[in-house]
């Protein structure tokens, strides 16, 4: 069954052709080579008005806060994302939420950072090794932002929680590694060196979309190695069997400094232009 997502993307092939590639790493590399986007930002808005639609479901907008995920053993499967989205929120502070549903079934913002009196912010995840570019990610993260958008235009009833409709801004956040698969970076003894001409072409397409959409968009790093992370999963020792999985569940003590909102590191931003 195709996402909301898979019909955007086929819209914008079908327009263009099919030449478009938003989620092949050649068509990232070519995008980075010559600046072209395949698709314009009145494309991409074209495509989010002909798709979404919501039906209404009590549980949308619901602020919660999921403190587990599948444990790491021989037996279970075990998604980083997953938990690192988990370790993201519960080393923040209470306004960082997960999984927030945007649309039933099954289209989320891995996280929602709610601000009281400004903007709150759609946060995109990518974890250490992902398909998904960062071209993707952004298509992903407008998709979102679109169905939030559509919420509160159309009057769809959401959970009494979410008590705050401020408007939103985007971040795009994943590991170092992540922006160095995508020629982004350069990491070298722990320290970045920034591939400087790729985020101008990066930071030129943030700047059309963030017009376009009326939102900043901002790629973010974390400076937290895949298997420091994982040794620290397998430290957490609070298991639980449910629906005949293995369940890891975290707590306060359990939290990591290196994944605080104060270390989270900027790489571009729509408004660097």
């Amino acid at each position: 069954m195709k996402t909301n997502l898979d019909k955007i993307i086929a819209k914008i092939n079908a327009k263009k052709n099919g030449h478009c590639r938003i989620n092949h790493l050649q068509g990232w590399r070519d995008y980075l080579e010559d600046g072209d986007l395949a698709f314009s930002p009145q494309d991409l808005h074209e495509a989010l008005k002909d798709t979404i639609s919501i039906i209404p479901y009590p549980k949308l907008l619901y602020p919660r806060k999921k403190n587990y995920f599948t444990a790491i053993n021989q037996d279970a499967r075990f998604r980083p994302e997953e938990a690192l989205e988990r370790f993201i929120t519960l080393s923040n502070s209470k306004n960082y939420c997960n999984q927030f549903p945007l649309r039933i079934p099954k289209e989320y913002s891995d996280i929602f950072i709610m601000n009281d009196d400004s903007r709150h912010i759609l946060v995109e995840l990518k974890s250490w090794e992902s398909d998904n570019s960062p071209l993707y990610a952004i298509v992903e993260s407008i998709k979102n932002l679109f169905l939030y958008r559509t919420i509160r235009r159309e009057n769809i009833p959401y959970h009494q929680d979410f008590k705050c409709f401020n408007d939103a801004d985007i971040i795009v956040l994943a590991p170092r590694s992540y922006y160095q698969y995508y020629d982004l970076i350069e990491e070298i003894d722990d320290s970045v060196v920034y591939h400087n001409r790729h985020l101008d072409v990066l930071s030129r397409t943030l700047s059309y979309l963030g017009i376009e959409f009326d939102t900043k968009i901002t790629f973010m790093m974390l400076n937290l190695k895949k298997e420091v992370f994982l040794e620290h999963c397998k430290k957490c020792k609070n298991y639980k069997e449910k629906n005949g999985k293995k369940i890891t569940y975290i707590f306060d003590e359990d939290a990591l400094p290196e994944l605080a909102r104060n270390k989270w590191e900027l790489l571009v931003s729509s408004d660097m232009r």
